[in-house]
């Protein structure tokens, strides 16, 4: 009997953890690399590739296109900002800053709000699958994958109208 709980306390420590726990190992202020984006269109053979650089520090993510077109953005809780010869200027985007900023910094208490969350492998190489829980984000998104290690190493967008996205880090 003691074998057995042995054996499952070191189960369950090896590949069982909380989101919440990530936040001790996962880094998400002060983070910055290189990343790639691949969006997949429904019903399109090709698809479309972009990447450039990252910095993810004061509750906001700067993200500046440098592939096929330059093009430099901040994106914080108050909106979405254009870099236009080095001054933001807020846009009008249709974007929903809150849960972006909460999927890349990982924040248990709003994905909790808007997303069932399964975990899985372990602390040193972590997945979560966010599902929808209310309506509209049900009619935008299937599933949410985020995984990594240290830092978010892979976002996975995957749409119901068949349109998937993969935002690809590595950290400098």
């Amino acid at each position: 009997m003691r074998k057995i709980a042995l054996f499952l306390a070191i189960f369950i420590s090896c590949f069982g953890y909380e989101l919440g726990e990530l936040k001790n190992i996962v880094k998400t202020d002060g983070v910055s690399g290189n990343f790639t984006q691949t969006k997949s269109l429904a019903g399109f053979n090709k698809s479309i590739k972009s990447s450039g650089e990252f910095r993810l520090e004061k509750g906001g993510l700067y993200w500046d296109t440098l592939e096929p077109v330059v093009s430099k953005v901040f994106i914080n809780k108050d909106g979405i900002f254009k870099n236009e010869n080095g001054k933001l200027e807020k846009t009008s985007a249709n974007f929903d800053e809150k849960l972006f900023l909460a999927i890349i910094s990982l924040d248990e208490s709003e994905l909790r709000k808007e997303f069932d969350i399964k975990t899985g492998g372990s602390l040193k190489e972590w997945s979560i699958e966010l599902s929808p829980k209310n309506l509209l984000f049900k009619q935008i998104f299937k599933t949410i994958k985020i995984s990594g290690d240290k830092a978010v190493k892979k976002i996975e967008l995957d749409e119901v109208s068949g349109d998937k996205t993969l935002n690809e880090f590595s950290i400098k």
